[in-house]
C-alpha cells in the first residue's frame, strides 16, 4: 500500500466514523497550528463518536453489505489492519484546506489530538505503505516523508500528530514557530460561533459554488429569487448530539447585513411555500422545526430532531 493511498484512507475512515460517527509549543491547541492559508477549517471529536452508545447501536443495527464490519469494534479493528492507525487513540482531528477550487485539493492538513507511541506509530505506517519513510528536520521537528515528498508526517507534541501534503505540513510548523500568521478573520469567527459539536466545519465558498447555490438550491418553476445568496462568503456548519437529541446549525456570513435579511426572508417564505405543497405530514413536520434567524452578515439556520424521531421517519420511509 502506497503512502498516498494510505492517507486518503485515514481521511475516508474518520469521517466515517460520523456514521458510527515530540517537540514544540505544547500550550497551543490544534486549532492554534492552522496556518492563515487555508480557507477551510473543520473538528472532529472522534472519541466522543465512537464511543458514544447510541451511535455504536445504530451502526451496528444498521444493514450492511456482505464482507463490511458488522460492528463498530469489527471496523475499528478492520481499519487497525488495513493502515496500522486505532482510532481508539484518537481524541479530536482538526482538518484544514484549500479549496480555493472545487475539483482538486492540493493542500491539505489533518491535525490528530490523541495518545501516541512515535516509534510504534510510524513502523505501522512503514508495514502497511510497504516502504521506509525518508526523515529530514525541518525547523526543529523530525519530518517523515514518502519517496516523492508528496506528503508528511510530524509529532508537534507528544499528544498531537500532523500529517498532510508537504506545503501543508510545513505551513503548519512555520505557524509553531511564529514565522507564520494563524488562521484569523472571518473563517475563524465562523468555526467558532459552532462552539462545542461532534462535528463542525467553517469553509469560505468558492465562485462556482456560489453560482451553483443560487442556480440549483429550487426547482427554476417556483417562484422564488435566490439573488441574495450570491451574496454568502463563509459558511459554518455543525452537528453534536445532547442525549437523545441530534441538532444541526447552519451559519452562513453574507458580505452585507441587507443580504443577510433578504436571504432568511427568502428561506422562510419557501419552508412556508413547501409546507403547503407537500402533502407528506412528516414532511410538513420537519419542516415546521427548522428555525431561521439573522443579525448583523450572519444568517442561523438551526434544526433539532430526536434518535426516536429519525426511527419513526425511517419506518415510515422504509420500503
Amino acid at each position: 500500500m502506497h503512502l498516498q493511498k494510505l492517507f486518503s484512507w485515514l481521511l475516508v475512515l474518520v469521517f466515517m466514523s460520523v456514521i458510527v460517527a515530540g517537540c514544540g509549543a505544547p500550550g497551543l491547541t490544534a486549532i492554534e497550528f492552522v496556518p492563515q492559508d487555508a480557507n477551510l477549517i473543520a473538528s472532529i471529536q472522534v472519541s466522543k463518536i465512537i464511543n458514544d452508545r447510541d451511535l455504536r447501536d445504530a451502526y451496528d443495527e444498521f444493514e450492511k453489505e456482505p464482507g463490511q464490519p458488522q460492528t463498530v469494534e469489527e471496523a475499528l479493528d478492520e481499519l487497525v489492519g488495513e493502515t496500522g492507525i486505532d482510532l481508539r487513540d484518537f481524541s479530536e482531528v482538526v482538518i484544514f484546506a484549500d479549496i480555493t477550487t472545487i475539483e482538486q485539493v492540493d493542500y491539505l492538513g489533518v491535525i490528530i489530538e490523541g495518545t501516541f507511541n512515535e516509534a510504534q506509530f510510524i513502523g505501522n505506517i512503514e508495514q502497511e505503505a510497504g516502504e521506509e519513510l525518508a526523515t529530514s528536520d525541518y525547523k526543529g521537528y523530525r519530518l517523515y516523508t514518502d519517496e516523492v515528498e508528496e506528503f508528511g508526517i510530524t509529532f508537534l507534541t507528544d499528544r498531537m500528530l500532523l500529517l498532510g501534503t508537504m506545503e501543508a505540513v510545513k505551513d503548519a510548523i512555520d505557524v509553531s514557530k511564529g514565522d507564520r500568521e494563524q488562521i484569523g478573520g472571518i473563517i475563524l469567527d465562523a468555526y467558532n460561533r459552532l462552539g462545542d459539536a461532534l462535528i463542525k466545519f467553517a469553509f469560505e465558498l468558492p465562485e462556482e459554488a456560489r453560482e451553483a447555490l443560487t442556480e440549483e438550491l429550487v426547482p427554476g418553476e417556483i417562484p422564488i429569487s435566490l439573488g441574495a445568496f450570491a451574496d454568502i462568503d463563509i459558511v459554518g456548519f455543525a452537528l453534536n448530539k445532547e442525549a437523545e437529541t441530534i441538532t444541526i446549525q447552519i451559519n452562513p456570513h453574507f458580505l452585507s447585513a441587507d443580504s443577510a435579511q433578504d436571504a432568511k426572508d427568502t428561506l422562510i417564505g419557501a419552508i412556508s411555500l413547501f409546507k403547503g405543497m407537500l402533502e407528506v405530514p412528516e414532511i410538513k413536520e420537519l419542516l415546521g422545526k427548522i428555525e431561521v434567524s439573522a443579525a448583523d452578515s450572519w444568517m442561523t439556520i438551526a434544526f433539532e430532531i430526536t434518535l426516536s424521531e429519525i426511527e419513526r421517519l425511517t419506518e415510515t420511509f422504509q420500503p
